[in-house]
């Protein structure tokens, strides 16, 4: 991590379009922080149907509007606002949840292959435990909490119970299990094989033809469309992740560590991990522009989100009911473009930083 830093103040230092790219991306992250206490006079959902389609800096029913209103009188700069909220309140939980599961997939099939893995009965029934834990409790109920507007305390004890859910799992619930004998047979399991054919099954289905699949008989849904977001955005983390662990495995200091008995997480966490840590963010960051830009193009559609889902796609959706009102694709567009832009300069910033070391 201070090396992460130290390559972060090099680029800050020596890129100004890195500098410019994150300045921006700081900022717009201060602006969805401090949201509820701006002074915001139209809430994102409110109407003004005396000033539909208003032109910028036109006068509104409670204040001015500066980036003036779409069909329903809605204020398009707080749908701005809002709209950047949802974006990365979506993107930014599912693309956590997906790279730490693409990458516990990926490191450990590089690592154990398909003959380095003896687990039981019993690892196996908890594994698939704590992960209906950790889909419930730390993805379906802190995006329900989101969804619903409730306090962000009731989304840190949802994590707090997973966290505790997950300690009694591993230091009760499994050593009782591995009491019964049949519980605690043990076997291998060839993980890297199940690895890449999980990965084959959900690259090989498009993204967009399973979301029309499942909107056309499921109730349109945040937490649908999350779901299926964290479900196969895992892949390319997982795809990488199990190739650098498969070269890191190769390498002196790796084996070296190994030949004096170092212990398998140690391995893991203070030598291989360490060492990939720069590739991952460049496609953690990659992958935030590109789900910004697939979750905006869905709400513009009007796909897999309820109509009352505050976003930029919505609102650059109005310009359907007056092509005139060039407001509505500008500046929400102009704030997509410019977030997608900024993250991909960062992490082409950061892909070209760590090529350069290697």
């Amino acid at each position: 991590m201070i090396q992460l830093r130290k390559d972060l103040m090099q680029l800050w230092h020596q890129q100004l379009t890195f500098k410019i790219a994150a300045s921006y991306i700081g900022i717009l992250l201060l602006l969805i922080v401090a949201l509820p206490i701006l002074p915001v006079t139209y809430s994102p959902n409110e109407l003004d149907l005396q000033h539909t389609f208003a032109k910028p800096f036109t006068s509104g029913s409670g204040a001015p509007h500066w980036l003036g209103t779409d069909v329903l009188g809605r204020d398009v700069w707080v749908n701005i606002l809002y709209g950047a909220r949802s974006a990365f309140l979506i993107s930014f939980p599912v693309m956590l949840f997906s790279t730490g599961l693409g990458l516990v997939l990926g490191i450990s099939a590089g690592y154990f292959g398909n003959t380095g893995l003896k687990v039981s009965r019993a690892a196996i029934g908890v594994i698939l435990l704590a992960l209906l834990c950790i889909a419930y409790y730390g993805l379906y109920l802190p995006l329900s909490l989101v969804e619903t507007g409730l306090p962000l305390k009731y989304t840190w004890y949802s994590l707090l119970v997973l966290l505790v859910l997950l300690l009694l799992l591993y230091k009760v619930a499994l050593p009782l299990l591995k009491k019964w004998r049949f519980a605690a047979t043990r076997f291998n399991l060839p993980l890297d094989y199940l690895v890449l054919r999980l990965t084959e099954a959900f690259t090989s289905v498009p993204r967009l033809l399973l979301i029309l699949a499942l909107v056309s008989f499921l109730q349109p849904s945040v937490l649908l469309l999350s779901g299926i977001f964290a479900a196969t955005f895992w892949t390319s983390t997982a795809r990488l992740a199990r190739a650098e662990t498969l070269k890191i495995k190769q390498l002196p200091y790796f084996e070296a560590a190994h030949s004096l008995g170092a212990r398998r997480m140690r391995l893991l966490t203070k030598h291989a991990l360490p060492n990939m840590l720069g590739p991952i963010i460049v496609t953690f960051t990659f992958s935030i522009a590109g789900l910004l830009a697939l979750e905006s193009t869905l709400s513009f559609l009007g796909i897999g989100v309820p109509g009352t889902f505050v976003s930029w796609g919505r609102t650059i959706a109005g310009i359907r009911s007056n092509t005139a009102a060039w407001w509505l694709v500008v500046f929400p567009g102009a704030a997509l473009a410019t977030t997608v832009w900024a993250l991909q300069t960062i992490s082409y910033h950061l892909l070209n930083h760590f090529e350069s070391k290697r």
